[in-house]
C-alpha cells in the first residue's frame, strides 16, 4: 500500500510526527502493538506500507525500512490521573509554551501551539504531582476532523495523542528528550469525538541514553481508555530538546 505523510503531520520540520507514524501501524492492526521507528520518515514522499508477517508491517522508503511493527503486550503501571480541571490548569506550565530555547517545535502535529484547532491535536501537557507521582497532564477534546462517520476516534489519532506527553515528562523535569525510538500501545475503550479526555505522561526509567516514558488517555471520569510505553533517545549536547 502506497502512502504519503503529509507535511501537516510533521513532528520536527523535516520528518513525520513519531506518534502519527506509529499510529499508521496501529490503524492497520488490532490489539496491542509495538512500533519501532528506525529512521526518520520523510514528508510528502511516496512510501510503501508492506505486510511482512502475521500482524507485522513495515514502512519502506525505496529499499530502506523507516519503521516496523509487531504484536506486543503492553506492560505498564498507569498512575491515577488528575481531574480534567486539574489537567487543564497544568497546561499553563507546558513545554509547548516555553520561550527560552527549551521548548518544542511550534508546528508539531501533536504539541505545536502555532497549529490551528482541527488541523492538529494541540495537546499541551504541563507538570503536576499527584499521589507523590510527578507527571505532565493536559486536556484533549478531539473534534470532528479526527472522527469517523459514527463519531469514533480511530487508533491512528489516539496513538498520536500519546506521543509528545512522554517527552514532556522529561522536558518539564529539565531533562533532554530527543527522538522517539519505540512505542508499545494498547487501546482499551472507544474514544469519541467532541468529548473531553485527560492525557498524562510520566517518567518510567532510563538506561543510558534511553529514556522510558508512560502515557495514558483517560475519559473525564478517570476511566482508562488507552496507554503506551515509549523509548526516547536523549540528544545530549544538542541546543534544545525535541518532542517527537
Amino acid at each position: 500500500m502506497k502512502i504519503q505523510i503529509e507535511r501537516r503531520f510533521q513532528g520536527p520540520p523535516t520528518m513525520g510526527h513519531g506518534g502519527y507514524v506509529s499510529g499508521l501501524f496501529a490503524s492497520h492492526t488490532q490489539g496491542p502493538v509495538q512500533v519501532t521507528l528506525r529512521r526518520p520518515s520523510p514528508l510528502d514522499t511516496d512510501l510503501e506500507l508492506q505486510t511482512v508477517g502475521e500482524g507485522r508491517l513495515a514502512l519502506v522508503h525505496g529499499e530502506v525500512v523507516t519503521a516496523d511493527c509487531e504484536p506486543q503486550k503492553l506492560e505498564l503501571e498507569v498512575p491515577r490521573p488528575p481531574t480534567l480541571e486539574q489537567a487543564r490548569a497544568a497546561e499553563a506550565g507546558s513545554p509547548s509554551h516555553y520561550n527560552d530555547g527549551r521548548g518544542v517545535h511550534n508546528q508539531c502535529f501533536g504539541c505545536g501551539p502555532a497549529r490551528e484547532a482541527g488541523d492538529a491535536l494541540r495537546i499541551f501537557p504541563g507538570p503536576i504531582e499527584l499521589d507523590g507521582v510527578k507527571m505532565v497532564a493536559g486536556g484533549w477534546r478531539p473534534g470532528a476532523s479526527f472522527a469517523a462517520a459514527d463519531g469514533s476516534v480511530g487508533r491512528l489519532w489516539v496513538l498520536s495523542a500519546l506521543d509528545c506527553p512522554g517527552a514532556f515528562a522529561f522536558i518539564a523535569d529539565k531533562q533532554r528528550a530527543g527522538l522517539l525510538g519505540r512505542i508499545v500501545f494498547d487501546q482499551l475503550r472507544e474514544v469519541r469525538a467532541d468529548q473531553d479526555y485527560i492525557v498524562t505522561g510520566w517518567q518510567a526509567g532510563r538506561d543510558g541514553r534511553k529514556l522510558f516514558a508512560g502515557t495514558a488517555l483517560h475519559d473525564a471520569d478517570g476511566t482508562l481508555c488507552a496507554a503506551a510505553k515509549a523509548t526516547w533517545f536523549s540528544m545530549s549536547g544538542k541546543p534544545r530538546p525535541r518532542a517527537s
